[in-house]
């Protein structure tokens, strides 16, 4: 393949570079630089608890609370800024993520490490396999696919974790990722 095409993310197709969509399946296609702000929808677009069910949104805002990061609100949940050595830095996001099988609430933590290139995912698959908290995923996010950390949890269990611990060792997953695929850009 020629540097004159840009590759679709979603179907692998080769577009002529004045493409704006994928001529194939429509996906907006990537420009040179990543989407820095593209993380802003990590956590989708799931429905809050129900107003009856007061405890999980107090369990999130306690866990948020709990993690010491410096912590702001977002569109659908909670942005943590985490510092990181060599004064890099990692956001994660922590929000509701709809409700297990049995019903209870879920709440997410998701990171995002870059875009999603094919050539990697084998590599991300293997490391999923050696992952004790957190998993690599991808998605969408802006029209684009994205490879992400997610960790999902009962939000009836996050009262008894170490919340710093686990949104950081989130955000080395991450980041440990996002320097490699950027060869050391600090984006995300």
């Amino acid at each position: 393949m020629s540097d004159s095409t840009i590759t679709c993310t979603r179907c692998n197709l080769a577009n002529h570079p004045s493409n704006r969509f994928c001529t194939a399946c429509g996906l907006p296609l990537g420009s040179a630089q990543a989407d820095a702000e593209a993380g802003g929808d990590a956590l989708g677009m799931y429905e809050p608890p129900d107003p009856a069910d007061s405890e999980s949104d107090s369990l999130l805002r306690d866990l948020v609370a709990r993690s010491g990061f410096d912590a702001t609100p977002d569109r659908h949940g909670w942005r943590l800024l985490v510092s990181l050595p060599m004064d890099r830095h990692q956001v994660v996001y922590l929000g509701h993520a709809g409700t297990d099988p049995e019903g209870r609430p879920l709440i997410a933590l998701v990171s995002v490490c870059g875009t999603a290139r094919d050539r990697d995912a084998r590599t991300l698959l293997k490391l999923n396999a050696r992952s004790v908290e957190g998993h690599f995923a991808i998605r969408v996010l802006r029209g684009e696919e994205y490879f992400i950390v997610v960790h999902n949890l009962a939000a009836n269990l996050s009262a008894d974790l170490d919340a710093a611990a686990l949104v950081h060792r989130i955000a080395e997953m991450a980041d440990s990722l996002e320097d490699r695929l950027s060869r050391g850009r600090d984006l995300y």
